[in-house]
């Protein structure tokens, strides 16, 4: 499993247009058999964000980003941005949190 980076700035003022376009890819590219999950972060900074998308594997994330659907799916969040900076890496480790029965009896466990 696979998670890409991609960290952005976009053009002063165009945060409001820059979250609708990516509701609208995230939404097409989450029908991606191979795609796991996405998420939008906004930055601290003014107009900053950073998007994460996870794919079962590195095939699968290479052969959609390089494909001309993405290209054509993207085109609006590339006309929004100033700069933008990709990584790749493997997830090595995925920790859900637990669920609460199980931390109360931690909890429980550790308070005796």
């Amino acid at each position: 499993m696979i998670r890409a980076t991609l960290r952005m700035r976009v053009r002063p003022g165009g945060g409001a247009a820059f979250e609708r376009a990516f509701a609208a890819v995230a939404d097409a590219t989450s029908r991606e058999p191979a795609n796991l999950r996405q998420s939008l972060l906004r930055g601290d900074e003014p107009d900053s964000y950073v998007i994460t998308s996870d794919w079962a594997s590195l095939d699968a994330f290479r052969a959609f980003e390089s494909s001309p659907e993405q290209d054509r799916l993207t085109a609006p969040l590339r006309e929004l941005r100033l700069s933008a900076d990709m990584r790749v890496d493997e997830i090595v480790r995925h920790v859900d949190a637990a669920e609460p029965e199980t931390r109360r009896a931690d909890q429980e466990k550790e308070s005796r």
